[in-house]
């Protein structure tokens, strides 16, 4: 166990303080912090507290949001412009005027909106990669792992904050109040543009039936 950056080196841990007390010292797998934790006072305790204790806490000095996060947070936007600049309308005109076509009608700007879909996914996922490490650095023990954002940003976004505000015990849950309030915006866009879409289609559908 030596590093920074002199090889080899243990993984993350609890090891001996190395002063002859019994306490244990966290390892980080580069270098000591200043995290300890004593085995016989936890063994006073009862098991949910025993296993509170396995993982230290992070001060009030450690900083608990990133730019990684904020970026996770604020892509959606993104697609919530181009939804709001996408003519719904003539798209549904288009797909009412092609009744034996199956599926969707592609046009440019329906291709555009899928693909910008796939493109911040997928950089959401780099993105929780890289807050993941921030936060290591920043003394966050075992924060939430990044690859749950394959099964979507917003897993990722709640699964963070709930572990960094119990990591903290007072902070980190920003980014979930900031990611409902674009989801709000973005329900009621969605709402709105589809009410009138269908209002001014409904009339060519019936006028045919």
């Amino acid at each position: 166990m030596t590093n920074t950056s002199g090889t080899p080196s243990a993984s993350a841990g609890w090891y001996p303080d190395g002063d002859g007390s019994p306490q244990l010292r966290w390892w980080n797998g580069t270098q000591w912090t200043e995290h300890t934790h004593d085995p016989a006072e936890a063994a006073s305790q009862t098991p949910y507290s025993l296993n509170a204790a396995a993982i230290p806490t992070v001060g009030t000095d450690k900083p608990v949001y990133n730019i990684f996060i904020w970026l996770i947070v604020l892509l959606p936007i993104l697609s919530l412009i181009s939804l709001a600049t996408f003519d719904l309308t003539d798209y549904m005109r288009q797909t009412v005027s092609n009744p034996t076509r199956p599926g969707p009608v592609f046009t440019g700007p329906y291709l555009l909106l899928s693909g910008l879909g796939i493109v911040i996914y997928l950089v959401s996922v780099l993105l929780a990669y890289f807050d993941r490490k921030k936060l290591e650095a920043d003394g966050f023990v075992r924060p939430f792992h990044w690859a749950w954002t394959f099964l979507g940003g917003v897993v990722y976004i709640i699964g963070r904050s709930v572990v960094a505000y119990r990591r903290t015990r007072s902070r980190g849950l920003w980014p979930i109040w900031a990611f409902a309030v674009i989801w709000v915006v973005s329900i009621v866009i969605n709402s709105v543009k589809l009410a009138d879409s269908l209002s001014s289609v409904l009339p060519h559908i019936t006028s045919r039936s």
